[in-house]
């Protein structure tokens, strides 16, 4: 059975399927009629979502017909599972004992109310997948011969090889270091692989071209073979016996091209280009082909995937060549020489904006090149600084967006999903990791896998988007996970496109919103101000919306949140002094599983925060809150609690959130009864606690280590992994030998003004220890 996740293919069916299930087999006293309607939604939805995944599979073949129906059954999917959260929601409330009489009927009152007004809502939605289904029949979505269109899409990568050398810029220095390492003696006669690998539009295809025109004349024989996404190896195999100048039986297989080839060139010095590899299979099946024939042959491959690269070179003598940016002066050359005709000429009163358009290219040629066509034959300044407003739209140049598009089709669905949730995130914005990854669950878009935590799995998709080069790592960690990445502006403004194109999210970016007329689901303003039509715009439209991220927004003021019943996602980040007044209905949004307060004006939590039951994190680093309320225990799916690095007051209900494991940053001087709370943590993996010293302490000092230990000792026993204490002088050599036997399990551990002078002897036990971080006072 597919796992259910939110996925931009196939909308929400996959959650939504299982709710439908519950509601026929629970105990909500739905009428037969009403339950056999829910399993007609149930049957139709699960066909439909075969059908969808097909569509997803060749997305890049799709007539607007097919779009059409898809985006609106995703739609639909989104408009049932809503309707069904809310009726749950609202049947679960007041379950337990009511004390009141009447507060008791009018609950039992509302609840025939709410089945009743189900039974209608059931009925309109049972007509609007009648009506997709009809569509589906009518113009036979399922048929390959009229689902995908008809046009020849030309491999937009053919114009790198008919490139004249003197039009290149930046390329002399890779080429010769590639031939050197080529023409190096170390390996002998052996077979030698380079892999050219990097992000699409770097010049992978150029640069790999022209090592080939200036050194194939050495070799007996040489071919450059283009591999494709989705390769026909038949038909590149037979490409290459041409190429190489032998003859071809069209009615060859696979295992006979591959014999042939090899007895070819089983006594010939060859060069070999296999260009554009994208998985390990088809390199395998095409090196099967080329022989280890001790006669100093030479390979080169180019592929935008690290792992790939890495796995061409891996068994054979090889080099992996990471493809870079062009420098500032390097694209500065391009761009001149493209306009101008020549590298060092620019007038004078262009030189300003030239800078400012370079800095937007980020030294990738293919953007460089595109902005060049644009500016051609323009000579004011104006006419520049135009361009340079425009440069969104100028990335999205056809040519560009073909090459763009190739890494896009090529991931598989769950990527797909978590790569467009980027274009929630403004441009150029330093996107931390974990909170990447903590939306991407709360979103409901991370599998579950067997042996594997929701956190691993995540950040297994981040690194395979690291690996297929659409994301830039930085602040690269010591155990080498990256802190943040970035999103190159070209594949920032295709994402944005592409979100749009499929509502999948709303961005408001200056003045501009890219939402048509349909329901917002996702919101991100990145702006400081918003209009008020546009504003009005969004609010008309967003009753069911999913996620809202508000990036600096200072000079409008935030608009009331009430009735939002779908969120699940909440971001503030604001400074327009409202105080806390955009907090204050937060216990309303029953969905709501991540919530980040960006914003010092907030300095208190309501205490309708208890009443968020699915919240997972709570990240309130950076405001003003300095006490939780007792509420916070109410929060029982509570994973990660996130607190200000200031003083935070823990209530001592912090023991009843059973599902918590990240608690990094409490830095208040923790009370005995908070120590004791810590030890009914089970699930706790990251600690950091401030400690009292024993002035403060007094006579409860002996209390308080007795109590520490036990906590630890309890955490260390269900897996405590990070261990952070800051100022005490309670941490002596003794207490440190006795930590370190109770939390065995430890990966990393930072203590903080103590005042011991050597390695505790029982440090040799943390066997796992990949961080040591002691500072004495």
């Amino acid at each position: 059975m597919a796992a259910a996740v939110v996925s931009a293919s196939t909308g929400v069916i996959s959650t939504l399927l299982p709710k439908l299930s519950r509601l026929i087999e629970g105990e909500y006293k739905l009428q037969k009629g009403v339950k056999r309607k829910i399993k007609f939604l149930k049957d139709e939805l699960t066909s439909m979502q075969t059908l969808l995944v097909k569509l997803s599979d060749k997305e890049e073949t799709l007539d607007e017909q097919a779009k059409d129906w898809r985006n609106k059954v995703r739609e639909l999917s989104y408009d049932i599972e809503d309707c069904i959260d809310l009726f749950t929601h609202k049947m679960s409330k007041g379950t337990g004992a009511e004390v009141n009489l009447v507060k008791k009927t009018a609950r039992k009152i509302k609840k025939i109310w709410s089945r009743h007004k189900i039974a209608n809502i059931i009925e309109e939605l049972k007509a609007r997948v009648l009506e997709e289904s009809d569509r589906r029949l009518r113009y036979k979505f399922d048929d390959p011969a009229t689902n995908s269109s008809q046009v020849v899409r030309i491999d937009p990568r053919l114009p790198a090889l008919f490139v004249e050398a003197e039009r290149l810029v930046g390329i002399d220095g890779p080429r010769e270091e590639i031939i050197d390492w080529l023409n190096k003696d170390d390996y002998a006669q052996q077979l030698k692989v380079v892999s050219i690998v990097g992000f699409g539009g770097l010049g992978k295809t150029t640069l790999a071209n022209q090592v080939y025109q200036k050194i194939k004349g050495q070799f007996d024989c040489s071919c450059f073979v283009p591999v494709s996404r989705n390769p026909n190896i038949a038909k590149i195999l037979a490409d290459m016996l041409r190429e190489l100048g032998s003859c071809v039986d069209p009615l060859d297989d696979e295992r006979q091209l591959i014999e042939k080839l090899r007895a070819f060139l089983q006594d010939k010095r060859y060069f070999a280009i296999v260009d554009d590899i994208w998985s390990t299979v088809a390199w395998e099946l095409v090196k099967s082909a080329l022989p280890q024939n001790n006669l100093n042959s030479r390979i080169i491959i180019t592929t935008r995937i690290t792992d790939v690269a890495a796995s061409c070179c891996s068994s054979l003598a090889g080099y992996v060549h990471n493809i870079q940016p062009l420098s500032h002066q390097l694209s500065q050359q391009l761009l001149f020489k493209r306009i101008f005709c020549d590298v060092s000429v620019c007038p004078p009163h262009l030189e300003e904006v030239s800078h400012a358009i370079l800095e937007k290219c980020h030294g990738l040629p293919l953007a460089i090149i595109t902005i060049a066509s644009l500016l051609a034959g323009k000579s004011d300044k104006d006419q520049w600084e135009q361009v340079y407003n425009s440069i969104g739209s100028a990335f999205s140049h056809q040519g560009m967006k073909d090459i763009l598009l190739l890494s896009y089709y090529d991931l598989p669905h769950h990527l797909k999903t978590c790569l467009l949730y980027l274009s929630m995130f403004p441009e150029d914005w330093r996107i931390q990791r974990e909170e990447l990854i903590w939306r991407w669950i709360a979103e409901g878009f991370i599998a579950e896998v067997r042996g594997q935590t929701v956190d691993q799995v995540a950040e297994s998709y981040f690194n395979e988007l690291v690996n297929r080069s659409l994301i830039q790592p930085i602040d690269i960690h010591y155990d080498g996970r990256a802190e943040a990445c970035r999103v190159h502006d070209m594949i920032h403004e295709l994402i944005v496109s592409l979100s749009a194109e499929e509502n999948f999210a709303s961005i408001v970016e200056g003045q501009s919103y890219n939402g048509g007329g349909q329901k917002v689901r996702r919101l991100s303003i990145q702006s400081e101000q918003v209009g008020d039509e546009v504003m009005q715009e969004i609010m008309d439209k967003w009753s069911q919306v999913r996620s809202i991220s508000f990036y600096g927004l200072r000079e409008h003021g935030i608009p009331h949140l009430q009735e939002l019943y779908s969120l699940r996602v909440l971001d503030f980040d604001y400074s327009n002094h409202l105080g806390n007044q955009p907090v204050k209905d937060i216990g309303s949004f029953f969905q709501l599983t991540f919530l980040r307060i960006d914003s010092w004006e907030v300095t208190e939590l309501p205490e309708g925060i208890g009443d968020l039951r699915y919240l997972q994190t709570l990240d309130i680093r950076r405001s003003g809150i300095t006490k939780l309320p007792p509420s916070i225990g109410g929060l029982q799916k509570l994973v990660r609690l996130l607190v200000s690095y200031t003083c935070v007051e823990l209530p001592d209900e912090i023991g009843d959130l059973q599902a918590l494991q990240e608690l990094p940053s409490t830095y208040h001087n923790c009370s005995i009864k908070i120590v004791e709370a810590l030890r009914r943590l089970t699930k706790l993996k990251t600690l950091g606690i401030r400690m009292p010293d024993r002035q403060q302490l007094g006579c409860d000092t002996g209390r308080y280590e007795e109590a520490l230990k036990s906590s630890l000792a309890s955490m260390g026993k269900h897996g405590l992994q990070s261990l952070r204490i800051t100022k005490s002088n309670i941490l002596e050599e003794e207490f440190m030998d006795i930590l370190c036997c109770t939390v065995p399990c430890l990966r990393e551990l930072c203590v903080n003004g103590t005042s011991i002078t050597r390695l505790p002897k029982q440090m040799v036990s943390l066997v796992n220890l990949t961080y040591l971080g002691l500072f004495t006072r």
